[in-house]
């Protein structure tokens, strides 16, 4: 059993990394376009198209997620929290994605200048999208291993010794 679950670690390390390496591109616009649309100003992104073939900045990130859920089953010793786990977590990430999103608005919002018509200008490659990511893998591994600390029962021998 214990093969057969590393196996499985690695083909979702590698399915993760594809899918973060294909992915790039919508990423980048998905999140610039949540930024701007967070932003409670005007937000306009300036500078040429984004050309990125196969970069593995996502996809190395991406790697993270099976890594974390398997640190977290692991440290789990009830087989029932694993689907929890996995709940938990995709609820944390995007709730984190939005709010490291808002982060990065007000950051732009702070750095960068508005012009006449008060419209804030900000150059798409000045966007943090690698430390979005990440913050928001690792704060939601992080807060899902204490909520399932938090929700699963006590194990047996504490509670013995408790009651002596």
């Amino acid at each position: 059993m214990k093969f057969k679950g590393i196996i499985i670690l690695f083909v979702s390390i590698i399915l993760f990394f594809f899918i973060g390496l294909l992915q790039d591109i919508e990423y980048r616009t998905l999140t610039r376009t949540l930024i701007s649309k967070i932003a409670n100003y005007d937000l306009e992104y300036y500078g040429g198209k984004e050309f990125r073939l196969f970069v593995p900045d996502l996809g190395f990130i991406l790697t993270l997620i099976p890594i974390g859920l398997y640190i977290i089953s692991r440290s789990q010793k009830q087989k029932r929290n694993n689907f929890l786990s996995i709940l938990i977590f995709s609820a944390l990430l995007v709730l984190f994605y939005f709010f490291y999103c808002f982060i990065e608005s007000q950051i732009i919002k702070y750095t960068a200048s508005a012009d006449i018509k008060n419209t804030y200008y900000y150059h798409h490659q000045n966007v943090n999208y690698r430390l979005i990511a990440l913050f928001s893998i690792i704060s939601s591994q992080i807060l899902d291993y204490f909520i399932l600390k938090k929700v699963s029962p006590p194990n047996q021998s504490s509670t013995n010794k408790i009651n002596l």
